[in-house]
């Protein structure tokens, strides 16, 4: 009985480990940031954030509010093409009506890389 109870209790401590790692909105060190943004069907998307090293001051440029804000300027500006916002360097891929960006930010101490990805639909 002791050993399902223990099994129990470390499955649920897994699956409650993502859900943290999601929702800390100042540093999500390689997980997501959902996003309101106009212009995209729906009003909302998900960007995923990607850090190569958490230890590093580029951590900043991962947040939550640094991330929409270059969604954001992406999605006004209406990109087709590469694009610099906020420090990051956006290159999309469009096929059809979907127009899907990788954005990758090289700096910070120690010098490390943070990289978006997000798409949507051209409504």
């Amino acid at each position: 009985m002791l050993r399902l109870t223990l099994l129990a209790a470390g499955a649920a401590l897994a699956l409650a480990a993502p859900t943290a790692a999601v929702a800390a909105d100042s540093n999500p060190a390689s997980g997501v940031c959902p996003l309101k943004v106009a212009g995209v069907p729906g009003g909302k998307l998900t960007a995923g954030v990607n850090i190569a090293d958490a230890d590093s001051t580029a951590t900043r440029k991962a947040r939550c509010g640094v991330v929409g804000r270059v969604v954001r300027t992406l999605v006004r500006e209406g990109a087709e093409m590469p694009m610099k916002a906020a420090g990051y360097r956006c290159t999309p891929v469009i096929a059809g009506s979907r127009i899907r960006w990788t954005c990758v930010y090289r700096g910070g101490t120690p010098r490390t890389t943070v990289t978006l990805n997000f798409g949507y639909r051209v409504s």
